[in-house]
């Protein structure tokens, strides 16, 4: 995306009203040239329809030269937030070169403005497509919708529309980039998604749509991109079960798994050379078991490795039925010795299905921490080298 500068948009915000103003002379020109044909001799019912026609013809042709009025209007607009916002950035750099011991807010600062660079850009863009073509563009509602823009300007963008809860959550967490809020749910993500060579999304599972705990699900997600060397992705996009007792049907799983699977799709289309990781967690496991269950055409998750963490089981008998679309993909699973929710599910079947950690179910195991329970993964230095090792292979 290259991004215009304020004297650029104003040159062209002047060319275009010249150019509509000089059509629009000429428009009148020929309308005063066909009212002028009947001085000449050519007279009666022949020489009006032809001069109806001529009008008929030329007139459309003021259309263009209002929509090129509109547009250098859009210009002028861009050119006068631009300026403003290199402004800032003079100033900022300013202030970094006298200050020093400002350098890392500065430098956050400058990220945020460039963000809004980019967001500016994509808002000037649209809003011209929409003067020249009358169709309104859809929402910018997932990353797919996105395009080519910035991860910093899809965070400045979903700001925008961000409940007051997410906003709030962005404001004290700087390092979180919000790629999806709609309808209150949150996919965010913690290091440099566009340019990392791995990233891994991590699908959350039983009270994770609770606002109070999503520091620690950002605290979980930093820690994954720290063993990773990668970026990862903080998946909260459905409306998770608020209770144990409520994770019993597949009805939410079944929900949100299009919505996980699209996500998924999405990055790969952003950065196809990605290594992409989906490590879903208790319920969670239910919901990305329902993404890449089933061979039907619109099935399949992107993900090279899915790892099943503390799962009750994700809806098949075996890890050949999930269906993973990436290089030579591997399902793992691993479930720890003291997490209760081994009670839940067996070899045989369970609550959810079969123990994806059983060998009946042909997953990678990996061993867990004897000590630890249901939400001490993310704190085992053991899980988080696997991680690594998967993001690194």
């Amino acid at each position: 995306m290259t991004l215009l500068d304020a004297p650029s948009l104003r040159t062209a915000a002047v060319t275009l009203t010249a150019d509509s103003r000089r059509l629009l002379d000429q428009v009148s020109f020929l309308g005063r040239e066909w009212e002028d044909i009947p001085a000449a001799g050519f007279a009666g019912d022949a020489a009006t329809a032809t001069i109806v026609r001529l009008h008929h013809l030329t007139t459309p042709l003021s259309v263009p030269a209002g929509q090129m009025h509109e547009v250098a209007d859009v210009l002028d607009v861009a050119a006068a937030l631009q300026a403003d916002l290199d402004e800032a950035v003079a100033r900022a750099i300013e202030v970094a070169d006298r200050f020093t011991d400002t350098a890392p807010l500065v430098t956050l600062l400058l990220r945020d403005l460039r963000g809004l660079g980019d967001l500016l850009d994509f808002t000037c863009a649209r809003q011209i497509d929409l003067l020249c073509t009358q169709l309104t563009p859809g929402p910018v509602r997932r990353l797919g919708d996105a395009g080519e823009l910035s991860v910093d300007a899809i965070h400045e963008l979903a700001l925008l529309d961000a409940s007051p809860e997410i906003a709030t959550l962005a404001a004290e967490h700087p390092d979180l980039r919000l790629l999806e809020t709609s309808d209150g749910h949150l996919v965010a993500a913690v290091g440099p998604l566009d340019t990392a060579a791995s990233v891994t999304t991590i699908v959350a599972g039983v009270g994770s749509s609770d606002p109070q705990g999503w520091p620690t699900q950002i605290h979980r997600a930093r820690s994954v991109a720290a063993a990773t060397g990668g970026a990862t992705v903080l998946w909260l996009g459905y409306t998770a079960p608020s209770s144990l007792a409520h994770g019993v049907p597949r009805s939410v799983a079944e929900h949100a798994a299009p919505h996980l699977r699209q996500f998924q799709a999405d990055l790969a289309a952003r950065n196809p050379g990605q290594h992409r990781t989906v490590v879903a967690w208790s319920y969670g496991s239910v919901v990305a078991g329902e993404a890449a269950g089933g061979a039907a055409s619109t099935r399949g998750l992107h993900a090279d490795d899915l790892v099943l963490v503390g799962s009750p089981g994700v809806g098949v008998n075996h890890a050949s039925d999930l269906q993973l679309i990436g290089e030579e993909p591997q399902v793992h699973a691993v479930t720890n010795p003291r997490d209760p929710i081994g009670l839940v599910t067996t070899p045989i079947d369970g609550i959810h299905g079969k123990d994806p950690t059983s060998p009946e179910f042909g997953a990678r195991v990996w061993t867990g921490d004897p000590t630890g329970g249901h939400s001490s993964y993310w704190e085992d230095p053991e899980f988080l080298a696997n991680l690594g090792s998967l993001a690194r292979d």
